[in-house]
């Protein structure tokens, strides 16, 4: 039981997951450009933010999981090449949807 505590495999399958769909959506432009979403990306960001909403509330994610996920989701957004300010307003949106 206290093992299962720490098993973040799901977790980070997860957040790599996000990412990879986010990195879709808004893929990193250059730093003169501003991405603008259309509405079919606002629908894929919509599915993406209730596909983890239902993830977290059918897990009952512990903090360390919560935090391995956004972490996940940032490191592989920062390595794709998006900016800093870009991925904490991803965090920012994903946090509150992980703690219902």
């Amino acid at each position: 039981m206290i093992l299962d505590w720490f098993n973040t495999r799901e977790a980070v399958s997860l957040g790599r997951e996000i990412a990879k769909d986010i990195d879709r959506l808004f893929p990193p432009t250059p730093q003169n450009r501003k991405p603008t979403p259309g509405k079919k990306d606002q629908k894929k960001l919509d599915a993406l933010m209730v596909r983890t909403r239902t993830f977290a509330q059918q897990r009952k994610l512990n903090i360390y999981k919560k935090a391995k996920l956004l972490n996940t989701v940032k490191w592989e957004l920062r390595d794709a090449g998006h900016e800093e300010a870009f991925i904490n307003e991803i965090i920012a949106l994903l946090t509150p949807l992980l703690n219902q």
